[in-house]
């Protein structure tokens, strides 16, 4: 199968150089398909580009790309984006090697396993490492959604089970009625009439987690094959942003099919957090996103309370935030 070559350089010469490397002398596997002149033109390129399985180098020289490329990208699972710094001079061999290298790496990547059954009515609440609010998200929107279904809730969190504590049951709980719609189960059901909520806890890593056979990595990839939609949060933090890529390339490379939303929680209103909500938002791109706010107070008020917020603090903004979340998966 053919490689494809696309290539956004300033400089003509340089360019000339690597394509000379790569067409005439280095990799018979490869064509070139494009050479874009403006970013514009590569966008445009791209979003005409038809969406297969074939691969294509894209060879650039700049530091960051914008967000519009970045987009066009993730529809390509056999992309590969790879910065070359311009030199120009005898520097074929070189560049025929770090190409030869970026084409190793990407063939070291696990394949996908085969997928399971997809679970109608499954919803998968995961995030970032460092207590995202994946369990406070999994309680607050099962509340939020018994409104109008019912809802089993199902703690399989690997570290720790805090899910039927919050609400005043005992930590080994694992079958609590806790309305006539909304109820603390301790397993997962393979069919089930209700919204199966789990709290999946952080995630792993999950270039590794697809051919790991340990128990906890391999449970939690196969619950996110099974899942109906999953839901991703994360804080405004730096590190997390790198699990967020890890997701969104799973994702992406369609080793995971679920609808997905992603939620940056604990949102406040600093210069950093600001600027990590403009990553945050050019990063998930098509996928369906949302905000919520920090509000320790309502928070503190349901966690004394042993309830909801929808009993303690209905009005509150993160409780509507939240509501607005339940809105997306049940429209």
């Amino acid at each position: 199968m053919k490689i494809g070559i696309i290539t956004w350089l300033e400089s003509a010469e340089f360019e000339d150089v690597v394509l000379q490397a790569l067409l005439t002398e280095g990799i018979s596997s490869v064509e070139l398909e494009y050479r874009a002149l403006s970013i514009d033109s590569l966008v445009e390129f791209l979003a005409n580009k038809p969406d297969t399985d074939s691969r294509f180098i894209l060879i650039h020289d700049v530091d960051e790309i914008t967000s519009a490329l970045e987009r066009e990208l993730r529809r390509f699972a056999g992309a590969i984006g790879m910065a070359i710094e311009p030199v120009i001079g005898d520097v074929t061999v070189e560049i025929e090697r770090i190409v030869n290298r970026a084409l190793r790496e990407f063939e070291t990547i696990p394949a996908p396993r085969k997928s399971v059954q997809r679970q109608k009515n499954l919803i998968v609440v995961t995030g970032s490492t460092g207590a995202p609010g994946a369990t406070t998200m999994t309680l607050n929107l099962g509340n939020e959604l018994a409104r109008s279904k019912s809802v089993e809730l199902i703690d399989l969190h690997p570290n720790r089970k805090d899910l039927a504590f919050l609400l005043g049951a005992k930590r080994s709980s694992e079958s609590v009625r806790l309305s006539d719609q909304l109820s603390i189960c301790g397993e997962l059901a393979e069919v089930s009439s209700a919204i199966q909520l789990v709290d999946a806890g952080p995630i792993p890593n999950l270039e590794s987690a697809f051919s790991d056979r340990r128990a906890p990595a391999r449970d939690y990839v196969d619950l996110l094959e099974r899942a109906e939609t999953i839901i991703f949060l994360m804080t405004p933090d730096n590190n997390h942003m790198f699990e967020l890529e890890s997701i969104l390339a799973s994702l992406d490379a369609g080793r995971i099919k679920a609808r997905a939303i992603f939620i940056l929680n604990q949102m406040g209103n600093t210069r950093r957090e600001r600027s990590i909500q403009k990553r945050f938002s050019a990063r998930v791109g098509k996928y369906e996103s949302k905000l919520l706010p920090f509000d320790r107070d309502s928070l503190d008020r349901a966690k004394s309370a042993y309830s909801a917020l929808l009993d303690v603090a209905p009005r509150s903004k993160l409780r509507k935030s939240i509501g607005e979340v339940a809105g997306l998966l049940l429209e």
